[in-house]
Order: C-alpha cells, then structure tokens, then sequence
C-alpha cells in the first residue's frame, strides 16, 4: 500500500514537472470556449499565478492580445463563479503564459484571485468588452435612418 502511494506521488509530481515545461504562448485570438461572457464583459482566467516571472513561467500582460485588459476592483466584485468557469475547465492559461497551461480551483475557492499583477501567486484574470446586442440594434436603426434621409434628398434633387 505504502508502495502504491510512492509511486501515485511520483506520477503526479512528474505530471506537474512536465507541465511548467518552457514553451511560448498561444499568439491567435481566444476562441469563446476559453472565456466566460457575464455582464457583457469576456473573462479568461488567464494564469494561476499574478507575478510576471514564477519559477519558469513568464505571464504576459492583458494587452499580449488585442482587446484584453486588467479587471477593476468594482468589476473583480462580479467576475462569474467558479462552477461558471466549469471549475477551472475553462481557461486561456495557454495563451498568457510561456509554461503553464492550468489553473487553479482551489486558489479560487479560497478566494485567491486578482486581475492586476502582485506579490501573492493568486490566480489571474482579464477581461474584454463585448457590446451589447442593444448597441447593435441601436447601430442598425440609426443606418436605416440615415439611409431613408439618403434617399429622401435624393428623390428632391430628381
């Protein structure tokens, strides 16, 4: 049994060396599984550290991707819950980090997150903006409007 343990605690420690191996991070776009949308604000649980340089890892700031940036204390008050983030499933820690490509539930849980970079090793988040379907309607009638004054003038110069 005792020998059985030794073992389990040998994989799992192997698994989390080979998982803090240097590579570079992902440079596309996120694709929507690795965000969560809530208030119409994208968030990625981008890292499970907030420093820039940990052990091998070097985490990349928001701006790494077009559109992404640090959350506000008044936004990191309504950030999704952990069962939104699917418990740590979904992530970008690939495309901000040049090692890591986890996260952490159990930071999470205990309340260790943050969106701006620190001292502690919290997990880390960013958010988007997305507009709202409102700002899109709002869009297409104020083009139909113009396009009906377009049309006006011209049938007044015929």
């Amino acid at each position: 049994m005792k020998k059985n343990l030794i073992v389990l605690s040998l994989l799992v420690t192997s698994g989390l060396v080979t998982e803090t191996a240097s590579a570079n991070p992902i440079t596309s776009d996120l694709p929507s599984s690795t965000y969560v949308v809530k208030d119409s604000l994208a968030w990625t649980w981008a890292s499970p550290v907030n420093v820039q340089h940990w052990i091998s890892n070097e985490l990349f700031a928001p701006s790494f991707h077009s559109g992404w940036r640090y959350a506000t204390p008044a936004e990191m008050l309504h950030m999704p819950t952990l069962e939104e983030f699917g418990f740590g499933a979904i992530n970008s820690a690939a495309y901000w980090n040049s090692a890591y490509t986890h996260v952490d539930a159990f930071d999470f849980a205990a309340g260790h997150v943050s969106s701006r970079w620190g001292h502690d090793v919290w997990d880390t988040f960013y958010v988007s903006s997305i507009p709202e379907p409102e700002t899109y309607a709002m869009l297409l009638v104020g083009l139909g409007l113009l396009n009906l004054l377009a049309r006006r003038r011209a049938e007044r110069v015929l």
